[in-house]
C-alpha cells in the first residue's frame, strides 16, 4: 500500500483533532500502522467529516450491516472512533478521535493488548509528546496568544458556576466527586494510560501505589466495557477507589461530554504530577495550563510548622519552602485541596472565591 493512504489518514485524524501541536507525520503514521492494517485505514478515508453515522457510512461504502459493524468495533477497540449518541435522539455517530489524549487513552489500557505491542506504541507516543516540546519550544512566542486565546481552558474547581462556559474539565474535592459517584447506572474503572505509559518507559508513578483510577460514567463507561478497556464496577467500589486516590495524594478531575457543564459527567480521572498528561504538558512546555477556579488554600501561620509537606504534594507548585518558611503563590493555585487533606498540623483550609483564571504559560526548556 502507498504510504500516502497512511499520511492522508493522518491528516484527516490530526484536522478532525484540531490540536495543532499534533502532526501528521511519520510518527503518527508509525502509530497508524502500530494499530491498524490496511483494510481498515482505507476505511477511514471515508471520514472526510469526522462525524459520520452507520448509514451515512453504510451509503459511502456499500458494505452490509454485519461487515460495516464489525469494521466499526475494530477501530473502536484500538482507540481510532468512538460511538456517541445523537443528542434527543437514538442514532449513534461514529467519530474521529484526536491521537492524543483520546487514542493516547484508549490504545494502552486495551486489556488484551500484549506488553510487546504496549511497550512500542508508549515508545510512538514519548517521540510525539517530544516532538510536541520541540514545536512549542521553536514556536514559543508564536504560540503563546494561540494557548492564551484560543486553546480550550483545562481545569475548573466546582461548583460550576453558569455564566462561565469556556469548555473545559473541572478539579473536585472528595465530597463532591463522591456525589457525583451516587449519581451514575454505568460505571467503569480502568487503567490509568498516563501512568501506565511511564511505567512502561521504566517510570513507575511515584504517587499512585495502583494505576486502576480510572473511572467512566454512562456512554462512556458503557464504550469502555464492551471495548475491553475496563470493567464494571459498583458504586461502593467507585468510591472507595476515590478514597485511596485521596489518601494518595490524587487529583480528582471530572470530564463533561463535549466539555459542556450542561451535560453529564463521563468520567473521574485520579491525576498526579509525575505522570498526568496534562500537568506533563506543562511541565514539559508542550501546553500552557489554563484553569478556572473558585477555591483557593488558606494557611494558618499559627499552625504551620513550615515541614513542607504541602509544598511536596502540590501538583502544580504553587507552594515552595524557602529557607525553612513556607511560601504560598496565589497566582498558581488552582485549589484542588491536595495540601488541605495532607497538612498534619491541619494548618490549611479550602476557601471559596468568585471565580478566577489561572493561566500559567509553559516554561521556556533551556537545554
Amino acid at each position: 500500500m502507498s504510504e500516502k493512504v497512511w499520511f492522508k489518514v493522518a491528516k484527516l485524524i490530526v484536522r478532525a483533532s484540531g490540536n495543532p501541536l499534533f502532526q501528521a507525520n511519520e510518527t503518527l503514521v508509525e502509530l497508524l500502522q502500530t494499530l491498524l492494517d490496511e483494510e481498515q485505514v482505507n476505511f477511514l478515508l471515508n471520514f472526510r467529516k469526522p462525524n459520520l453515522t452507520f448509514q451515512e457510512l453504510k451509503q459511502k461504502t456499500g458494505f452490509n450491516d454485519a461487515y460495516l459493524m464489525n469494521m466499526l468495533n475494530s477501530l473502536m477497540d484500538n482507540g481510532i472512533l468512538m460511538d456517541f449518541p445523537i443528542e434527543n435522539t437514538n442514532i449513534m455517530e461514529y467519530r474521529l478521535l484526536s491521537p492524543v489524549a483520546d487514542t493516547f487513552e484508549y490504545s494502552l489500557i486495551r486489556f488484551d493488548r500484549p506488553i510487546d505491542q504496549k511497550k512500542k506504541l508508549a515508545r510512538i507516543y514519548e517521540k510525539m509528546f517530544k516532538e510536541a516540546t520541540e514545536l512549542t519550544q521553536t514556536n514559543y512566542e508564536g504560540l503563546l496568544p494561540i494557548f492564551k486565546d484560543k486553546m480550550p481552558i483545562f481545569a475548573r474547581v466546582i461548583p460550576i458556576e453558569k455564566e462561565l462556559t469556556t469548555p473545559q474539565e473541572k478539579v473536585l474535592p472528595f465530597h463532591e466527586a463522591s456525589k457525583i459517584i451516587d449519581q451514575q447506572d454505568i460505571i467503569s474503572i480502568s487503567e490509568c494510560p498516563c501512568k501506565l505509559e511511564r511505567a512502561l518507559l521504566g517510570n513507575t508513578c511515584k504517587t499512585a501505589s495502583d494505576r486502576f483510577r480510572c473511572l467512566h460514567f454512562g456512554n462512556f463507561g458503557r464504550y469502555f466495557i464492551e471495548h475491553n478497556l475496563g470493567k464494571s464496577i459498583s458504586k461502593d467500589e467507585a468510591k472507595r477507589i476515590l478514597q485511596e486516590a485521596e489518601e494518595e495524594g490524587l487529583i480528582h478531575k471530572t470530564f463533561h461530554d463535549d466539555f459542556d457543564f450542561d451535560k453529564k459527567e463521563n468520567s473521574i480521572c485520579n491525576c498526579c504530577k509525575c505522570c498526568c498528561i496534562l500537568f506533563q504538558s506543562y511541565y514539559r512546555g508542550i501546553f500552557a495550563f489554563h484553569t478556572l477556579t473558585s477555591y483557593i488554600t488558606k494557611r494558618d501561620e499559627s499552625k504551620c510548622v513550615s515541614c513542607g509537606i504541602c509544598a511536596e504534594k502540590c501538583p502544580i507548585e504553587a507552594i515552595s519552602l524557602i529557607d525553612g518558611i513556607v511560601h504560598d503563590d496565589v497566582h498558581k493555585c488552582i485549589g484542588c485541596g491536595v495540601c488541605v487533606h495532607h497538612c498534619p498540623e491541619d494548618a490549611r483550609s479550602l476557601e471559596r472565591t468568585e471565580p478566577r483564571e489561572i493561566y500559567l504559560p509553559p516554561p521556556v526548556i533551556k537545554e
